[in-house]
């Protein structure tokens, strides 16, 4: 694990930061899926954000964005149990946004 230090000016207290580990067979079926139906996506990579002293911490998960001309879908997801479109109270899986990426494709011919 590789912890960055930022100081938080207000407070003066110390996070440390960790990069979530990567899922890589989700994102290449996310991938996968977005070439088949012409679509971008980009992914930005999680963090653990742990402040200092405390048993506080905070995970961001991982992000999947996917652009269809002017509509972005974003995808959240901590492993390959865990894909949720939006926030956290939608989940999907893979057969599902395939289905969602045709029908906003055809929103759009």
């Amino acid at each position: 694990m590789i912890f960055c230090c930022k100081k938080n000016m207000e407070k003066n207290n110390l996070f440390l930061i960790d990069n979530l580990q990567k899922c890589e067979p989700l994102e290449k079926k996310i991938n996968i899926t977005c070439s088949f139906n012409n679509v971008k996506c980009i992914f930005k990579h999680g963090r653990i954000l742990i402040l200092r002293n405390t048993n506080i911490s905070f995970i961001e998960p991982h992000k999947s964005i996917i652009r269809i001309k002017d509509n972005t879908i974003i995808l959240l997801f901590f492993n390959e149990d865990n894909l949720f479109l939006y926030n956290r109270t939608l989940p999907i899986d893979i057969k599902q946004l395939d289905k969602i990426l045709k029908t906003v494709k055809r929103w759009y011919k």
